[in-house]
């Protein structure tokens, strides 16, 4: 029997956040993998073609052992960094929750808080509704560079943290490690070229307090206004979010776009 399930978060045509040249559906499948190959037929990855939270995967997943669910995130900052893990707030931690957060908190530290309680993520309330042993792991900020570095460096290192954390040993067999490698040009030039000034297109579009659908939505655009935008962007429930500086000195986000991988002529917001 398999001791660890994992997910990779995004993908499917969702790049997740996007910094530094990479994204982090690639470097999340990238750490699947070496989990996997290290820790061999203890650990399930679970098919990372697929978009488990836009195809509601965990409603039918068979999984009798724990399951993780790697991602990374992005600030639109430079200064938030760190590691920590996520789990539903109807369960209190147990052993893998404490000791995962415990060791990547010391491998990526920077957060409050190594271990939060949410109630309003998808994948966490579908498993919590199916008794799954669930939990979902930031591993550390793509758009901050010392985490990214930390990240793409020491590989393996992470990854044995994700099998101590379950008691799984390292497979003598285990292929050598690969040296990281940025996305193809277009996708690291699409990153940088994100920022500039947006004309909406739609009757209103709200702006909110943090990149997702569960920020409070502090304003809003009409039709035909414009907003400049920052180099940065991340993929969230189901949508692309790009940020700016409001005028109270506070970051700012705003969909432009439902996430398809690419610019569509239907998107809220189109570049001038």
């Amino acid at each position: 029997m398999a001791k660890l399930f994992v997910i990779c978060g995004h993908g499917a045509g969702d790049p997740g956040c996007c910094a530094g040249g990479y994204t982090e559906a690639e470097r999340v499948r990238a750490l699947g993998r070496r989990i996997k190959e290290l820790g061999g037929d203890q650990v399930v990855l679970c098919d990372t073609s697929r978009n488990w939270y836009a195809d509601g995967g965990l409603n039918s997943l068979k999984a009798d052992g724990p399951v993780v669910e790697l991602h990374m995130d992005a600030s639109g900052l430079k200064t938030p960094r760190g590691a920590h893990v996520i789990i539903s707030s109807k369960f209190s931690p147990d052993s893998y929750d404490k000791t995962l957060a415990d060791k990547l908190s010391a491998f990526m530290p920077g957060r409050a808080q190594k271990l939060v309680k949410r109630s309003n993520l998808a994948n966490i309330n579908r498993a919590a509704a199916r008794g799954i042993n669930y939990r979902l792991a930031e591993n550390g900020f793509i758009d901050n560079g010392g985490d990214l570095q930390k990240f793409n460096e020491y590989l393996d290192d992470l990854a044995r943290i994700y099998l101590e954390s379950f008691g799984i040993k390292v497979s003598n067999s285990a292929p050598v490690q690969q040296a990281p490698a940025k996305q193809p040009t277009q996708q690291a030039t699409e990153t940088e070229s994100f920022g500039g000034r947006y004309r909406c297109t739609v009757f209103k579009l709200n702006v909110r307090s943090a990149p997702s659908l569960s920020g409070s939505v502090v304003a809003s655009y009409s039709r035909g206004q414009t907003v400049v935008l920052d180099d940065w962007y991340k993929s969230a429930d189901g949508f692309i979010w790009g940020c700016y500086t409001g005028g109270s000195g506070k970051i700012r986000y705003i969909a432009v776009g439902r996430a398809t991988g690419k610019p569509e002529a239907d998107d809220y917001l189109v570049k001038e």
